[in-house]
């Protein structure tokens, strides 16, 4: 996408909502019914905008405040995982598939001639998806949180990634537990796997574990449920996600529930995921 101002679907006199992101101020025009009805966050910010005596509009150049389109401004968020909401809001069926695609482009083999180029893309994926899973977390938007989490397990599965010390710190320095622990737990099942078959020097993480002792806590519990399991850590890839959650005996030692990472792992035991339902419905004629 462009760096310019982005407008998706036709307007049609229908109220938009000028979205500005990030502290640059990327500006993103959205139909404000879609937006207010995926999440209550957005309802209550326009409301607070529409009623607080000063606003984004107060800011800007005065060409710019000429119409009568809201405006709402997400000065921490980051544009690149905004374009991801935006296609989101407009593409919810066919997202799944969007990000599959994503996922596949960045997935090549890596050549002398298109390495850079490849790398910078995946580091650039890789951190649109794990904003979008936390900020999904953060407006309550679960179905997108999981579908967020699936892109990040099939990008780590496909460009065989282990967790980077960098991430580990962002979600345990930088973010909640509350809108991180879907990821955290995500996160220390990829570690105990890395380092049980010795993929990484483990004094490398020792640093990590000593300056988060919750880290240091998540990784002893997985390690204790992982035994009281009977699974072997170093057989059970957090980066294969079955596509059921009724697995048969020797499915379990191998990979992990579909829905093992989700918001909704602790209800659904190992009925079919709810997100599979939904989609079923919507589909459907």
């Amino acid at each position: 996408m462009s760096n310019t101002a982005i407008l998706l679907g036709p307007l049609h006199e229908a109220e938009m909502v000028r979205m500005l992101v990030g502290p640059r101020r990327r500006e993103f025009t959205i139909h404000k019914k879609l937006l207010c009805a995926s999440s209550d966050f957005f309802r209550c910010s326009l409301d607070a905008v529409e009623s607080a005596p000063n606003s984004p509009e107060d800011e800007l150049p005065a060409a710019s405040t000429t119409h009568h389109d809201k405006i709402l401004w997400l000065s921490e968020e980051c544009p690149e995982m905004m374009e991801l909401f935006v296609l989101w809001i407009y593409q919810k069926n066919s997202f799944r598939a969007l990000l599959d695609h994503m996922v596949s482009t960045v997935a090549v083999q890596l050549r002398p001639a298109n390495k850079a180029k490849v790398q910078a893309s995946r580091q650039a994926l890789h951190w649109s998806l794990v904003r979008l899973h936390l900020f999904a977390a953060d407006i309550r938007l679960p179905v997108l949180q999981d579908m967020a989490m699936d892109a990040i397990q099939d990008f780590y599965l496909r460009c065989d990634w282990d967790v980077s010390e960098r991430l580990v710190r962002y979600l345990y320095q930088e973010r909640s537990r509350e809108e991180s622990v879907r990821l955290r737990k995500w996160t220390v099942a990829m570690l105990a796997w890395t380092l049980s078959n010795e993929g990484c020097d483990p004094l490398a993480y020792n640093e990590l574990f000593a300056d988060f002792p919750e880290l240091r806590a998540d990784c002893a519990k997985h390690m204790d449920r992982t035994a009281d399991s009977k699974t072997d850590v170093r057989m059970k890839n957090p980066q294969l996600r079955l596509p059921r959650n009724k697995l048969k005996n020797e499915e379990r030692h191998f990979g992990f529930r579909q829905c093992s990472f989700h918001s909704h792992r602790s209800s659904v035991g190992e009925r079919r995921c709810p997100h599979d339902l939904e989609q079923a419905s919507v589909l459907s004629p």
